[in-house]
């Protein structure tokens, strides 16, 4: 028996998955695209989105974002 790995394209590999069971092939499907991200990861991971978000509102005219004097003063 040959044991392989393969690195496929997201849109190609269900089909080739499919293809390599129907020949008698055992498939087991790895996905190191994406590391596990600890507490503290996932904090840092929500709030950067959080803050893209509001990047892309600011943009779009949809809010107004703080000043850094604005932020200053706060402090």
């Amino acid at each position: 028996m040959i044991i392989a790995e393969v690195k496929l394209p997201e849109k190609d590999a269900e089909m080739i998955l499919k293809v390599i069971s129907k020949l008698g092939g055992k498939v087991k499907v790895i996905d190191n695209e994406a590391p596990k991200l600890s507490a503290a990861g996932k904090k840092v991971k929500r709030e950067l989105e959080e803050a893209f978000r509001d990047i892309k509102l600011h943009q779009e005219g949809k809010i107004k974002l703080k000043t850094a004097q604005e932020l200053l003063d706060e402090l």
